[in-house]
């Protein structure tokens, strides 16, 4: 063979060695896993909802007669009196009413009146034994029906009395106006429903909040438990607050079943000012009441008085008008031309309460009590709430993370089984088991396979399961309990990305964290 054959060949054999040898003696890819120390520290379950702040008793003004509003004397802010008139409905249908009720009262009194004469005769004929028993059974018929007629004409007219009292609307209760949903002119008809006009606040130094918790964590919530919220107006401020009621009754939205859970809050003043400070009866101070209320229209200066008119013109009125037609038009006339004269007289005149109540937008001028609390807490306000559920003091716990993480990915050399590792539950139903706490959704014969919490260790550098039972879990760390646990030990979270054999993707997570955030 020639001398650069061999020269070929030994170079050729050097690099097989050489290439062989470093396969051979080069160092093995090693995993850098995270950890995390198993420590000892309080645990606390919340749950987190978000819900609207409105008065704990507000009462619903509204009318049970239909027609137009006529007057209104409160506005908003208005602080109002239980029996106090707020408004008032046109009566005129009504009146109509009453009377028709009234002259039917009188036709059946009048028949009454007339049957009873005639049934009191006839049993005197009878007496006499001058009429047969026949026609005093038949007097005695139509007394009895004219009496009921009476029974039930009065009925009418009480009941015609009582849609008249409905036209003049009163506050149900003591409080302050926080809604108006109607103004002068509008109708309102009462058939099938009962309009609002107003929307009171009994009490505006206690709050309620009502939020919606979902199935999943209402049986964790109780009557009496802490809760903390926050409004947007105010975001540094925690106010505290109890959870008064939980209510039974299931709210399905989208297929979506919550719960309404209901908080008591005392309202807070924003400062310490005396105008601002709430009053002895829990109510807040509404400063100077005015208590007067300006002269009516006719105790003003200027306006006409009907008996020097009726002296003065009577003698130049048509033959046969009478003094009552005459003042009667006098009032109607005046009237007509107040009501014009509203709209140049507001800027300047000092109007009547009466006649303000009678125009739209005239009610926001009436002098009156009005609420000047400065309040922290708003009617409609949004809060985010924070319920305090449950909260276990010095247990052993855990990152979330370590609850979710699977090192099967990461155990390349590890022979596969036929069977589960250490910490994996036996999935039935031909399921094979996975890496990570299983949910238990493998079934066989009716049998529930049981959710097994797990972390993992490093035994001899090889990672080691460790089956848990969670507990509490407030977002970031989970309650931890099992045979084998100490505080201290290491516990596997994931792994560093940038020393991962193989450019090996992020751990795999599977499972869920034990508890309740």
């Amino acid at each position: 063979m020639k001398r650069n054959t061999w020269i070929g060949l030994g170079i050729g054999i050097a690099a097989v060695v050489g290439v062989a040898a470093y396969v051979w003696t080069r160092p093995k890819d090693e995993v850098k896993w995270r950890m995390a120390k198993l420590d000892r520290a309080n645990v606390t379950q919340r749950v987190v909802a978000t819900g609207i702040v409105n008065p704990v008793v507000q009462v619903a003004v509204g009318t049970q007669v239909s027609g137009v509003i006529t007057a209104l004397y409160v506005d908003y802010n208005s602080i109002v009196k239980k029996g106090q008139l707020v408004a008032e409905i046109d009566p005129t249908v009504w009146v109509s009413q009453l009377q028709d009720a009234q002259a039917s009262l009188d036709r059946a009194q009048a028949a009454y009146d007339f049957a009873k004469v005639d049934y009191d005769r006839s049993k005197r004929l009878f007496d006499e034994k001058l009429l047969a028993p026949q026609d005093l059974d038949t007097k005695n018929t139509a007394l009895k029906n004219a009496t009921g007629n009476v029974v039930s004409a009065k009925a009418a007219l009480d009941h015609a009395k009582t849609n008249l009292g409905y036209c003049r609307i009163t506050a149900p209760v003591d409080g302050v106006v926080i809604s108006r949903l109607a103004d002068v002119g509008q109708t309102v008809a009462a058939s099938f429903s009962t309009p609002s006009l107003y929307m009171i606040a009994q009490d505006l130094s206690k709050m309620k909040i009502q939020v919606s918790i979902g199935e999943s964590d209402i049986d964790d919530v109780q009557v009496g438990q802490k809760a903390l919220f926050n409004v947007d107006s105010l975001p540094d401020k925690q106010f505290t607050a109890r959870v008064s009621l939980v209510r039974q009754e299931p709210v399905t939205n989208n297929n979506v079943v919550t719960y309404v859970v209901e908080m008591i809050v005392p309202n807070e003043p924003l400062s310490n000012s005396q105008d601002d400070e709430m009053a002895p009866t829990g109510k807040a101070s509404v400063g100077k009441v005015q208590a007067d209320n300006p002269p009516r229209g006719d105790e003003r200066e200027g306006t006409p008085d009907p008996e020097k008119a009726w002296e003065r013109t009577k003698d130049r009125l048509p033959a046969g008008t009478t003094k009552e037609a005459f003042l009667k038009r006098f009032q109607e006339r005046q009237a007509s031309r107040k009501m014009k004269a509203l709209p140049m007289m507001l800027p300047t005149a000092k109007l009547d309460p009466q006649d303000l109540a009678r125009i739209p937008g005239g009610s926001s001028m009436i002098p009156g009590p009005r609420f000047t609390g400065n309040l922290a807490l708003r009617s409609g306000m949004t809060a985010n709430v924070t319920i305090e559920t449950a909260k276990h003091y010095n247990v052993l716990r855990v990152p979330n993370g370590a609850l979710r993480f699977n090192p099967a990915a990461f155990m390349k050399d590890e022979k596969k089984t036929d069977g589960p590792r250490l910490g994996q539950p036996m999935m039935f139903g031909g399921q094979r088991p996975g890496g990570g706490a299983q949910s238990g959704t493998g079934t066989k014969g009716g049998v529930v396979a049981k959710r097994e919490d797990r972390i993992w260790v490093l035994q001899n550098d090889k990672p080691k399961a460790i089956v848990v039972k969670a507990g509490l879990s407030d977002g970031q760390f989970t309650e931890v309990s099992g045979e084998g646990l100490t505080e201290g030990i290491q516990v596997l979270l994931g792994v560093d990305n940038s020393k991962q054999a193989g450019g090996s993707t992020p751990a795999p997570l599977s499972g869920s964290p034990g508890g309740r955030r």
